[in-house]
């Protein structure tokens, strides 16, 4: 599943990896992948995040917006 904002961020996806921490699995300056409650999750530079295997859209919004707050804060 794919959310996408409804306006697009520039995130510096390297800061943001220092804020998550731990649950990086990878990241570059184009994509950040961690896990998030035990969700593998992909974050774009412009705010897509792609979730792997998951399919709860209304939880996934939720899990969006505390993830975009506490990377474009």
């Amino acid at each position: 599943m794919m959310l996408v904002p409804l306006k697009p961020y520039d995130i510096d996806l390297l800061r943001s990896a220092d804020v998550l921490g731990h649950c990086v699995l990878r990241s570059s300056e184009e994509m950040l992948e961690f896990m998030y409650e035990d969700i593998k999750l992909t974050l774009y530079r412009n705010g897509n995040l792609m979730f792997y295997h998951y399919t709860d859209i209304e939880h996934g919004y939720k899990i969006a917006d505390v993830v975009l707050g506490m990377l474009t804060t």
